[in-house]
């Protein structure tokens, strides 16, 4: 899943219509968002949780990933072993031992070279299949999801039963509360700073009108189910209809802040419990993996699944205390959802003020000229 959406995104980015500078404009803020929500995530949200919560008393818990001993390696060494690692040897080897990120630095190479379109503008068979084998996976995750509850279940029972039940749900209590002040800081201070300052805009009747949008996030957890009436409340907020199109099309695919906030709070919050420390280590590299993964998360529900791939490239151990993150994912989805609505709605702004007219003459003219070679045919 990740593989495909990491391909995908990159695909999308090359066939960004309009100015170049416009659309490095876009993919530039959608970037630049994510890195700050984990910047805020890592300042506010990691001595938040370290300090907060407390380590669970569950002697039979035993870790079932390999990667307990990434503190013992000095910070230097870990960071060049990031960048040494991102070069692809051998994929399937990779993928087989959740090593993830030479897969993602493969997957974002593959869609940056792919061939997108035939000379008629249709797409390339490689694309085709492509999108196929995401129809397949979506198809399987969903019916997945449907049988997940009862998986889930039996994880939370039997981690309930070798911890304190009062011990773990003050931890996931504070482990949702932190996560939550970290996504309402990034929406009422953060982009309401960029809609003021970006686009001129006053803040008040501009979030109102996002009510729909917010709320549909709410119920779908999605980004992409929640597109058509985030798009309505663009609309009423005077958003040009090409530029509302284009920006918020490719932000529920690839601007995922809330997302990226998560990222850091669950590997976070799993040491924490474990009583392993969230050391500079893990901390970089869990910023690497939020970034990455963020941009790569699909706009379906649940982001347990890049979760792990996350946890594989910080080196966090994952055994049954995942499953107690897994048991309040459904409330922390949602609320990462109405963050990455926000977001989408907040840039789609600042991308009409500054290059709204320009996609509009640019299409008016495109259109003429196109209608002058069929007259003259």
């Amino acid at each position: 899943m990740v593989i495909i959406s990491m391909i995908m995104a990159m695909v999308h980015m090359r066939q960004l219509p309009g100015s170049r500078k416009m659309a490095f404009a876009l993919v530039g803020l959608y970037m630049s968002t994510t890195v700050v929500a984990i910047i805020e995530a890592n300042a506010f949200g990691v001595p938040f949780i370290t300090n907060v919560v407390k380590e669970l008393d569950a002697s039979s818990i035993e870790a079932t990933a390999d990667g307990t001993s990434v503190e013992d390696v000095k910070f230097i060494d870990a960071l060049l072993g990031v960048f040494e690692n991102m070069t692809p040897k051998n994929i399937i080897n990779d993928i087989a031992e959740s090593d993830m990120l030479p897969v993602i630095v493969a997957s974002v190479v593959f869609g940056v070279c792919i061939k997108a379109q035939e000379d008629d503008g249709s797409p390339t068979v490689t694309i085709k299949l492509i999108q196929q084998i995401n129809d397949v996976v979506v198809a399987c995750l969903m019916a997945v999801m449907k049988v997940a509850p009862f998986g889930v279940a039996s994880i939370v029972f039997s981690t309930a039963a070798t911890v304190d039940i009062e011990e773990a749900g003050k931890a996931l209590a504070w482990y949702l509360l932190g996560m939550w002040a970290v996504m309402l800081f990034h929406v009422f201070v953060f982009y309401t700073a960029i809609l003021v300052i970006g686009a001129g805009r006053n803040p008040f009747p501009y979030y109102k009108n996002l009510i729909p949008a917010v709320l549909m996030a709410l119920g779908m957890s999605s980004s992409m189910a929640t597109l058509p009436t985030t798009k309505q409340c663009a609309a009423k907020n005077g958003i040009r209809a090409e530029v509302r199109d284009l920006a918020l099309s490719l932000g529920a695919t690839i601007n995922m802040d809330g997302s990226g906030i998560a990222f850091i709070f669950i590997p976070c919050w799993l040491c924490t419990v474990q009583g392993i420390e969230f050391g500079a280590t893990k901390i970089m590299l869990s910023a690497i993996g939020a970034m990455v993964c963020s941009v790569g998360a699909s706009p379906i529900p649940s982001t347990g699944g890049v979760a792990l791939v996350v946890l594989a490239i910080a080196g966090v151990p994952i055994n049954s205390t995942f499953g107690l993150i897994m048991a309040v994912e459904f409330m922390g989805d949602r609320s990462q959802t109405m963050v990455n609505v926000f977001g989408d709605s907040v840039i789609v702004a600042v991308i009409d003020k500054w290059f709204g007219q320009s996609i509009i003459d640019m299409e008016t003219a495109e259109k003429k000229v196109k209608s002058d070679e069929d007259v003259a045919v």
